[in-house]
């Protein structure tokens, strides 16, 4: 029986495939929390770099965000005091499947074993002014 993955799923989703393209460039994981309420989701580090990763990860044909300004800062500081960078990963994921036959309904439902498409457009920097730096991992 089919069924849609639910939310602590997808979240967990976007969690693992931020730690993967981590470690594929090169970023050592010190730590890692799926739960969505405690923040940052990853600890890790690069070249002497210590880094917070905030993970929010939403359907398509959102695509995840931090809707919170407080988490922001609260993140900000944490990572401040450990002389750490904070970075923000947004995911979107869609049913494979649906996406090929183009039926836009289906696409923000993934269904537990089945194929997922992945959108993520690599870490963004968190600056203390508010300000959002895109960068690459």
């Amino acid at each position: 029986m089919r069924e849609a993955m639910t939310e602590a799923e997808i979240h967990r989703l976007g969690v693992q495939i931020i730690r993967d393209e981590l470690e594929r460039e090169g970023w050592s994981i010190l730590d890692i929390n799926v739960n969505p309420k405690i923040n940052p989701q990853i600890i890790a580090r690069k070249n002497g770099t210590l880094g917070h990763v905030l993970i929010r990860t939403a359907c398509h044909p959102k695509k995840g965000r931090i809707e919170d300004d407080y988490i922001i800062a609260r993140c900000l500081e944490h990572a401040s005091q450990l002389r750490a960078v904070c970075f923000f990963a947004g995911v979107r994921v869609s049913h494979a499947e649906a996406a090929l036959r183009g039926e836009e309904q289906y696409m923000g439902i993934p269904i537990r074993g089945e194929g997922i498409l992945v959108a993520y457009s690599g870490l963004e920097e968190l600056r203390p002014d508010g300000g959002i730096t895109a960068r690459g991992i």
